[in-house]
């Protein structure tokens, strides 16, 4: 075989050792599938009829060989018209505050055939390794997609196709950024928001005593110590079961690890945590179960 290929959590890695080339590839959990997180246009300004009809597909990719070392967004749009997506850029705001500007590079555009009877664009934004933890590292990010006819943005502002307990758009392109970043560099850091939007029992998720009860574990000092179990199978048996619960999840998973590094610093914290936090708590989900 030519190629040799290897599978980690969110990555397919392929080797090709006649050009000496690494294809890493995004790789989507079973239930949180491809066609799930498709990103579709939900605001905008077009000169189209119809743009609510346009569907923009989102993916990763990096390449790596002796003489290359980049990380690409690859963008698949359909719709009724052309957006000549070429000849614009992708626009990532940081929090408000801070935009990433990514040249749009063209792969194929045709005219789709079959019951869709589509135009067909696709292409692909450079994206630095730095400007990827950028977006990773953000809070909330919008995303303006833009091209001759006009542009059209992937955030937070619910839709036709979004219930309202579905993930968000903008949600959505930061759970990508993050999974592929922790994949292509083994890095754990955004572990806590990753398993916060997995769909519960997908099987990317991880196993419940692979992430969670960190300002219980900071002041136990033991990830598996009885009061530190006890607070997690409450939080998979019963918090993760309410949507309150699961919105105060992701919350918690966004703020308790700063709380918990504070904690685990001071043998004082540590104590006073277990008197005003943790055992209280403790007793409390004891009594709801």
């Amino acid at each position: 075989m030519d190629n040799q290929t290897s599978s980690k959590r969110f990555i397919n890695q392929e080797f090709d050792k006649f050009n000496n080339k690494t294809t890493t590839t995004l790789k989507w959990p079973t239930k949180f599938s491809k066609k799930y997180i498709s990103l579709w246009f939900n605001s905008g300004s077009s000169d189209l009829p119809d743009y609510k009809g346009m569907e923009i597909d989102l993916t990763m990719r990096h390449v790596k060989t002796p003489d290359l070392d980049v990380t690409l967004i690859d963008y698949l749009y359909l719709g009724a018209d052309w957006m000549f997506l070429r000849n614009g850029q992708m626009i990532i705001n940081l929090d408000g505050t801070e935009n990433i500007n990514l040249e749009c590079h063209e792969s194929n555009t045709e005219v789709g055939v079959g019951f869709r009877n589509a135009v067909c664009e696709n292409g692909y934004y450079a994206i630095s390794k730095d400007d990827l933890k950028k977006v990773c590292d953000a809070k909330e990010v919008e995303v303006r997609i833009s091209g001759d006819k006009g542009y059209h943005a992937i955030n937070n502002k619910p839709d036709q196709k979004n219930s309202e307990k579905a993930i968000l758009p903008g949600d959505k392109f930061l759970f990508m950024c993050r999974a592929f970043y922790a994949g292509l560099y083994e890095d754990d850091t955004y572990n806590a928001q990753i398993e916060a939007i997995i769909p519960v029992g997908s099987e990317n998720a991880k196993a419940p005593s692979s992430g969670g009860c960190f300002i219980a574990t900071a002041a136990m000092g033991n990830y598996d110590h009885p009061v530190v179990m006890d607070l997690r199978m409450f939080r998979d048996n019963w918090l993760l079961k309410r949507d309150w619960g699961v919105n105060f999840t992701k919350w918690y998973y966004t703020h308790g690890p700063k709380a918990a590094n504070v904690i685990d610093k001071s043998t004082i914290l540590k104590k006073i945590t277990f008197i005003v936090i943790v055992k209280p708590l403790q007793i409390i989900t004891k009594k709801l179960r």
